[in-house]
């Protein structure tokens, strides 16, 4: 599975409190970190095990489309290819790919995929810069404008692995479920007995060992990051690495991809 650094992965998910009786947790290793969805109920005319293959399948695709770890993944392929060459991809990478686009655009520039390598100074670094990463639909296909060009997809992928997991579930029937991946979490209706999910967020501070609980309306997700030495991330910008004052980034949105994109986001613009 993708191994990129996940260095935001400080949330909880805080299920005590869902009705027990009904409730089903399915969990397990993904993305160089774990995953647990909490189903309110069984999905509609499947069992458990039924259901947690499907989570697995959809996991196992984003991991071919998005992870730099492996040689043959997409990801992988466009950072080997060269400069004009259009490099046929999976939809999941042009939709990571653009939904990257758009932030960057929102943040002016604080969240880019292409300058995304941790702890690292990169003044001196390779070209980077969303401006230079083109996309299209048919055939789906990214390419870049200058040699040297990479992506690194850790700071958006975990968000998008937790949408594709749970609109995934919502095709199959369920409506009612909850859905983090390395910290990253968001829901889609309610708990068994009607109220909003809740989750606990844990700060950065290792020290802190109770921390906030949130309820996330249907559809919301939340994104934390965090920034400490030798994990925080780069300013595009300036090709620094950030030297954050406040530590972390709590972000809500109607998407995990974009919580998480904002939540890096959110450090580079304190």
């Amino acid at each position: 599975m993708i191994r990129a650094a996940i260095f935001f992965a400080v949330m909880s998910v805080a299920c005590a409190a869902a009705a027990k009786d009904t409730a089903i947790t399915l969990a397990g290793p993904a993305m160089g970190t774990t995953y647990r969805v909490t189903l309110a109920r069984g999905v509609p005319g499947m069992t458990a095990g039924e259901a947690h293959r499907e989570i697995e399948a959809v996991l196992a695709r984003i991991d071919r489309a998005l992870s730099t770890w492996r040689e043959d993944s997409d990801a992988s392929r466009f950072n080997g290819a060269s400069a004009g060459e259009w490099v046929v991809v999976s939809a999941d990478l042009v939709a990571v790919v653009e939904i990257a686009r758009k932030v960057n655009a929102e943040s002016q520039g604080a969240f880019d995929i292409t300058a995304m390598r941790r702890g690292q100074d990169m003044r001196s670094g390779p070209a980077a810069g969303m401006q230079h990463l083109e996309s299209r639909h048919s055939p789906p296909s990214i390419r870049k404008q200058v040699d040297g060009l990479t992506i690194d997809l850790g700071g958006i992928g975990p968000g998008y692995a937790v949408d594709e997991i749970g609109r995934r579930l919502a095709k199959l029937g369920s409506s009612d479920h909850l859905v983090e991946l390395g910290g990253e979490v968001r829901a889609w209706g309610s708990r068994a007995d009607g109220e909003k999910w809740r989750v606990r967020l844990r700060h950065g501070d290792a020290t802190r060992l109770e921390g906030d609980v949130i309820e996330l309306f249907a559809g919301e997700a939340v994104a934390t990051s965090t920034a400490r030495p030798g994990r925080s991330p780069i300013d595009p910008r300036t090709g620094r690495v950030v030297q954050a004052t406040r530590g972390s980034a709590t972000v809500r949105r109607p998407s995990c991809a974009e919580a998480d994109a904002w939540a890096v986001a959110a450090l580079v613009l304190e």
